[in-house]
């Protein structure tokens, strides 16, 4: 890296005046005792260390964005720029990008060097996934707790793409059986070694042992800024060895005021990386190398034995799928590892050979093999006589594979520099609550984690609903999949399945799963879910309050209300601090051009719903002698509720915009054309449906889009808030 720098560890100006007082201001008002094995079940000790290793992370963030100089991007160039505030949040955003997409590099070598060494682990062949072999069918059994020690931590930057890659559980849980890392899964985050190392200004100090040991092992440095500037990798092509900055973004102090705008470069950190390989002469860009990714897999898969991603767990119950010998060379889920492995074989292989390839020229290739009869039936080794008729759940599993593959060129299920920075926003919304410093913050705990169990039984009655979280139990779920293990058990015994928890769904579907869960929730229980009295949650909430009301009696959810209002709770839930919808999985759709206009119409009509429900509410919060809510206190237009994505901006960070998902077919990250039917489209993939980059997500016409399938930026989505197990 060029230029001199701020470390991006250094205090701020608050506090240098007295370092003794910003301590014990910053110290959590309640002491905990975080848990040295994971628990069956979560308590109040292990909430209050996830919230205090959120806080880390938003520190953290805060410090790399507001770092002058780093990565060559410096704040003096912004002053050529027509709006030069916005044009500084801007930098800051590409700063924590470039940050981010670093780090999960990093953690992809910590992964391979310590983890993968560090027990004994065995990559998994295709041949082993069969009932015969209890080690396979049983592997979520197998685990055992180990104890870490703060000696074993990485740096801060890894931990925090390992911390997002657990909240995925399919996703992760599949990474852990490809690469036999059974001891890690069951272990989960090792709250006690992780606690010891965060100071009461939210520091994090591993020792002296832990960063010789990441050092010497995976050949970076502890300090994320500190490694080299210069990426080197294989020409996907030739093989030649390439040098490539990780950005050119503003290098040259004469930086256009286009770049400025989109804070856009040529390096392998940017978006529109592009560089001239000297041997071949192939233009690598992230097409190529998503592509080069794809044909690597191939050949692990024909040479090694090495499954396909996607292809590992049942859809349906997220679990170890193990066919019998019978079944094998038909099995739904191992179809794309047929397909691929031996029908398309060659002509994956050569597709870095071909004009400007891309994941798209992968889609194309699959959707022309699927539709001859010939070719499925010799990819199951079927007769002549047999039908050759691609079948429901060999089209899922296709989707399914493809969603490993979209944006993502890392050896892992889904992209994780944008799981980072989506999870980024609920990092943001924990620090507004701060419950850390709250004298009520173990009787919060105790509470969210009370409305957590009703959740899952919520999810558990109604498995074709989707079900939305407040930011209370979603803390509450976040820390239950943090150990894996013993999420796994649970969820499977009180829903039968491995319940996901996908990180990209849409807009408007989020918040209509939103109000279905605040209705049932209030039904079931008597309790307002969402307890916070901005306009948004008001007016959910007004929408599942009868007209009829007057005539019929009170009902249960106006009940709840009025219990919410007289009891003084609302009062202690401002709208600006509150516990409401969870959106840090709320993406925008990218809809096909043959359904933009009616997804538009729909939107609008949406739109006018929570608008006339706004209206009600403040109706009724008239005529109970309440003020109104006020939409000028928080989240001031209707466009913007709580409900919308609020992640980076489009072209700051390298894989795309993490907040946005590719629907319907025809564009790049949807679906593969022939694998998407009217009768097992209509299902997106939230808590109870298949988890992450399981099924296909589609609105009413039944050919969506990404969903579980093909999602964009990393892996599944959500489309639809109906939920179809068979399409998972």
């Amino acid at each position: 890296m060029t230029g001199a720098r701020l470390p991006y560890a250094a205090s701020g100006p608050g506090y240098e005046s007295d370092t003794t007082l910003v301590g014990e201001t910053n110290k959590p008002f309640v002491s905990f005792n975080p848990p040295d094995v994971p628990l069956a079940f979560p308590n109040a000790d292990s909430c209050l260390a996830h919230l205090q290793l959120l806080s880390v992370f938003h520190a953290l963030k805060e410090d790399v964005g507001c770092t002058d100089g780093l990565f060559n991007l410096w704040d003096i160039r912004c002053e050529n720029a027509e709006n030069v505030e916005e044009t500084l949040a801007r930098m800051r955003e590409k700063r924590w990008a470039l940050y981010v997409a670093r780090a999960v590099e990093r953690f992809e070598d910590w992964w391979l060097q310590v983890l993968v060494s560090g027990e004994p682990s065995k990559r998994l062949e295709a041949k082993e996934m069969i009932s015969t072999n209890l080690e396979f069918r049983q592997w979520t059994r197998k685990g055992r707790v180990r104890q870490w020690t703060r000696a074993m931590l990485p740096p801060i930057d890894v931990l925090m793409v390992w911390h997002s890659f657990m909240l995925n559980p399919r996703n992760y849980l599949e990474d852990c059986i490809r690469f036999g890392l059974k001891d890690l899964w069951t272990t989960g985050m090792p709250w006690k070694a992780v606690n010891a190392c965060i100071d009461s200004r939210f520091n994090y100090e591993a020792p002296l042992e832990a960063q010789t040991d990441f050092v010497n092992k995976t050949g970076h440095n502890w300090d994320n800024a500190l490694d080299s500037f210069v990426k080197k990798l294989s020409c996907p092509r030739c093989s030649q060895q390439l040098e490539i900055p990780w950005s050119t973004c503003c290098a040259s102090e004469n930086t256009s005021g286009k770049e400025l705008a989109d804070m856009s470069g040529i390096g392998y950190g940017d978006h529109e990386l592009s560089h001239i390989c000297s041997r071949c002469g192939v233009q690598v860009n992230h097409d190529l190398l998503r592509v080069g990714k794809f044909k690597r897999d191939t050949e692990n898969l024909s040479m090694r034995d090495w499954p396909l991603g996607g292809t590992i767990l049942s859809g349906t119950t997220g679990f170890p799928k193990a066919p019998t010998e019978k079944e094998w060379k038909t099995h739904f889920e191992t179809f794309p590892n047929r397909l691929i492995g031996v029908q398309l074989r060659s002509s994956i292989l050569e597709l870095v050979n071909t004009s400007n390839p891309s994941m798209n020229s992968v889609k194309e290739l699959i959707e022309k093999a699927i539709n001859k009869k010939s070719t499925v039936r010799k990819a199951n080794s079927a007769i002549t006589l047999e039908s050759g008729s691609l079948r429901q759940e060999e089209r899922i599993s296709i989707r399914r594979m493809m969603s490993r593959y979209w944006d993502n060129t890392s050896i892992f299920a889904l992209e994780l520099g944008g799981a980072v920075i989506r999870q980024s926003v609920f990092v943001n919304k924990m620090h507004r609550i701060d419950w850390l410093h709250s004298p009520a913050a173990r009787y919060a705990m105790n509470r969210l984690l009370i409305k957590y169990t009703r959740f899952i039984e919520i999810i558990a009655t109604f498995p074709l609903e989707s079900a939305v979280p407040t930011l209370d139990v979603d803390l509450g779920w976040h820390t239950h999949q943090l150990s894996p293990k013993s999420y796994f058990d649970f969820t499977l015994s009180k829903c039968r399945k491995l319940i996901g928890h996908d990180d990209k769904m849409d807009e408007d579907d989020l918040s209509k799963g939103f109000e279905w869960t605040c209705k049932t929730y209030e039904t079931l229980y008597q309790e307002v879910y969402s307890e916070c009295t901005c306009w948004y949650c008001e007016a959910i909430r007004a929408k599942t309050i009868s007209s009829s009301t007057k005539i019929f009696g009170t009902s249960k959810h106006e009940k709840a209300l009025k219990n919410f209002y007289s009891s003084g709770r609302a009062k202690r839930c401002p709208p600006d601090n509150s516990a409401h919808i969870s959106s840090h999985a709320s993406v925008k759709a990218l809809e096909a051009e043959a359904r933009r206009s009616v997804v538009d119409a729909l939107h609008k009509k949406y739109q006018t719903e929570l608008e006339n429900a706004y209206e009600k509410a403040c109706k009724y919060a008239r005529s109970n002698g309440r003020p109104v809510p006020d939409k000028d206190d928080y989240y001031k237009h209707l466009s913007h509720g709580p409900h919308k994505t609020s992640g980076m901006t489009d072209g700051v960070y390298y894989a795309g915009d993490p907040c946005v998902m590719p629907v319907g077919t025809g564009i790049a990250g949807a679906c593969v054309a022939g694998t998407c039917r009217g009768g097992i489209a209509a299902g997106g993939c939230r808590g109870p449906g298949c988890g992450n980059g399981g099924g296909c997500a589609a609105g009413p016409s039944g050919c969506g889009g990404t969903g579980g399938g093909c999602g964009g930026v990393g892996g599944g989505g959500c489309r639809s808030t109906v939920i179809l197990l068979s399409a998972c």
